[in-house]
């Protein structure tokens, strides 16, 4: 029904409005009035249009003005810019040159460097090459040597056994004439002494041969007994016979001379031999007595022997007496001996050393010092006995008693003869007068020519640290030190050594390496593998904003710290090479955020740690929080978790939190319940006094009504001993 009526008004409305159209065109126009208001109205609108034009016109004249302007300003700016940029071209054409310059002076002295290292190494490895070449010709000659003559100065001490030995058994007379002495019954007990010696002579030298001279001072001392009978015919006051019978006379003799000995002999390695003869004469020589005799008178006119008691000879040694030589003296000497230089001489230092050209003397030095020792004897061939005729005792007319001894070399004569012995032990010191040789070349240097380099690429790595060692002497040869652009050349002597190569991100590698021969250049490479490197990123989950944090790395399976790393502020990245000998677990517990933990892949792993912060409504617990045992006193041990707690809500402040306390089941309910609640209070108190607004703190005591752990064990318990922090 409504829509018929809604229809019937939309109809007679359009009838309406068609009808009052049909009207106005039917009705006659006012002829003149509306003509006139007709022309007024289009003249209002052909000036309102022709206004409109102008102002168009002026407006487009303006416009082009304006673009005519901009034309020109951009074209002056144009201008300008083409100008500035021409001057740019300019200033950066001669930028440019100057770099070109700067660049071809820069090669240009590199050239000249590299030419005048290579014109160094050139020098160089020419200089080692004639070395090397006069060390080979040396040592052909050394395989081939000549024969040269060297001259040498000893200094020698010699001590040993000494005898002077008689024939006195041979010089005894029967002389049974009156008033004359006679002996019989003569025998001789030869018993020595030391006898000493020095020397200075000259040896000459000439291959196996050898040949020696000089002037020597010999001091002897030998001593013999005597056991003989003398007998004195007396006619006054009467007739008897008068026996004088010694059994332990002891002549003690002295004898020094000077002689020059003349000796040849050689020498094969070590050992040598001499054989000659020494002229010597005689210095000083005396004899000292001691012993008694015993005076037995054979008188007719008694029946029987008697005695007159005995006779003391003289022991002092100022009753000494001189002896009386022949001169000259003659020994056979013989001597055998072992060089000492293997075990004695120093040897020269050979770095220090001076060279000398060829056909310079050498000075002198250590390795001129000589030393030797030899076992020697010496025989006296000719008599050296000059003492005159005499006899043993010597009496005054018709005495009884004698009146002074003679050595018993006077006896028979005179003519006893005399003959030296010594032999002993001689050492000596040789002083060696320089040749006019020069000096021996020293072998040429030998070298090992070291890089390090990385094992992967073939690079030669920067400034590693090298090592070499002496395998033979078991001793550095070159301390550890860094070698520049990781190239050194070692100076080395012919051995077996070992390089030992480190560098920070490689494993450390050792190469053994010998030198055969002096003058070899050895190139050699060690190549370092390097080390697989550790690296973790912690962002945050909400906004993937990087995390300075402290990122644990422990080991497998353990809560064994082996590693932390801290992650930089920037990036949230923290780099380690980590062992290779064990498997990691990684491990962060930060305020504020979520405990994360997981395994480490691999010891190269890249690992990116989301971290996902608390939220509202989240508990997390304060590790690292100390009590006094059933106290309410936080400990100075618990200062890093409360710091860590006030940095979180400092950097936090929107955040609110509730501080609840728990305890384990040891002791009453409500003192578990009091403990807890203080506990929590105290960390209240704790941050309000660090400066966190007491508005945002709320505390809370929960005794022992929520463990997290057995009672039963102390690690339980422990556990449930906490404090936990609720976001609100």
């Amino acid at each position: 029904m409504k829509r018929l009526f809604r229809n019937i008004l939309t109809i007679l409305l359009f009838l309406t409005l068609s009808c009052g159209e049909t009207a106005l065109m039917a009705m006659p126009a006012p002829a003149a009035k509306e003509t006139a208001a007709q022309q007024k109205k289009k003249a209002e609108a052909a000036k309102k249009k022709k206004e409109q034009e102008a102002a168009k016109a002026k407006k487009q004249k303006e416009q082009e003005k304006k673009k005519a302007a901009a034309a020109r300003e951009n074209a002056k700016k144009q201008a300008q810019r083409e100008k500035d940029q021409a001057q740019r071209q300019k200033e950066q054409a001669k930028v440019q040159a100057e770099r070109e310059k700067a660049e071809a002076q820069r090669r240009k002295e590199d050239e000249q460097r590299q030419a005048q290292i290579t014109a160094a190494e050139a020098q160089r490895a020419q200089q080692e090459e004639a070395q090397k070449q006069a060390w080979l010709r040396e040592q052909e000659e050394l395989a081939n040597p000549k024969t040269e003559v060297v001259s040498l100065f000893n200094i020698s001490g010699k001590l040993g056994y000494a005898a002077m030995m008689d024939n006195m058994g041979a010089n005894f007379a029967n002389v049974n004439r009156p008033g004359q002495l006679g002996s019989t019954y003569p025998y001789q007990s030869l018993v020595g002494g030391p006898g000493a010696g020095i020397a200075v002579t000259y040896e000459l030298e000439y291959g196996h041969f050898r040949f020696e001279t000089g002037l020597d001072f010999t001091w002897l001392n030998s001593a013999s007994h005597y056991e003989f009978m003398l007998q004195r015919q007396l006619l006054q006051p009467h007739e008897a016979t008068y026996n004088y019978i010694t059994d332990d006379l002891l002549e003690t003799r002295n004898e020094g001379y000077i002689g020059i000995p003349v000796m040849f002999g050689a020498q094969f390695s070590r050992y040598w031999f001499m054989l000659g003869a020494k002229v010597g004469y005689g210095l000083f020589g005396n004899y000292r007595q001691k012993g008694q005799f015993d005076i037995v008178v054979d008188d007719k006119a008694f029946l029987e022997q008697y005695g007159l008691g005995t006779y003391d000879i003289p022991a002092k040694a100022a009753d000494q007496y001189k002896l009386a030589f022949r001169q000259p003296s003659v020994s056979l000497c013989a001597e055998v001996g072992i060089d000492l230089d293997e075990w004695l001489q120093q040897q020269p230092d050979k770095r220090n050393r001076q060279r000398v050209k060829a056909g310079e003397r050498l000075p002198f030095g250590k390795e001129h010092i000589h030393y030797k020792v030899s076992a020697f004897a010496e025989y006296g061939v000719l008599n050296t006995n000059g003492s005159s005729a005499a006899y043993p005792l010597a009496f005054s007319d018709n005495a009884i008693w004698p009146d002074a001894t003679n050595t018993v070399l006077a006896i028979g004569g005179g003519n006893t003869k005399l003959n030296n012995l010594f032999v002993g032990l001689k050492f000596a010191v040789q002083f060696e007068v320089p040749g006019k040789t020069p000096r021996p070349t020293p072998p040429p240097a030998s070298y090992a020519e070291i890089t390090v380099v990385d094992a992967l690429t073939g690079e030669t790595l920067p400034a590693p640290m090298l090592k070499i060692n002496s395998i033979d002497r078991k001793r550095t040869v070159m301390q550890m030190r860094t070698v520049k652009n990781g190239q050194h050349r070692q100076k080395v002597n012919p051995g077996n050594y070992q390089a030992i190569a480190q560098l920070d991100g490689y494993y450390p590698a050792t190469v053994d390496f010998s030198v055969l021969t002096p003058g070899d250049n050895l190139p050699l490479q060690i190549r370092l593998q390097r080390r697989p490197v550790f690296n973790v990123k912690v962002v945050n989950a909400d906004n993937s904003q990087p995390l300075q944090i402290a990122v644990a790395l422990q080991k497998r399976g353990t809560e064994q710290l082996c590693y932390t790393l801290h992650t930089d502020s920037v990036t949230g990245e923290a780099d380690m090479i980590l062992a290779d000998s064990l498997l990691y677990d990684l491990h962060i517990e930060q305020m504020g955020f979520e405990t994360y933990h997981a395994q480490v892949p691999a010891l190269d792993s890249r690992m990116t740690v989301v971290l996902q912060p608390v939220k509202k409504g989240d508990v997390f617990v304060v590790h690292n929080l100390f009590f006094a045992t059933n106290k309410t006193r936080i400990l100075k041990a618990s200062e890093p978790a409360l710091n860590e707690l006030y940095q979180y809500l400092s950097q936090n402040t929107e955040i609110n939190i509730r501080i609840i306390g728990h305890t384990d089941n040891v002791g009453s309910d409500a003192a578990n319940q009091r403990l807890s609640e203080g506990r929590a209070a105290a960390v209240r108190a704790d941050l309000i006094e660090r400066g966190i607004a007491p508005e945002r703190l709320q505390a809370e005591g929960r005794g022992e009504s929520q463990p997290v752990d057995t009672n039963d064990t102390e690690e339980g318990r422990q556990n449930n001993r906490r404090v936990e922090i609720e976001i609100l």
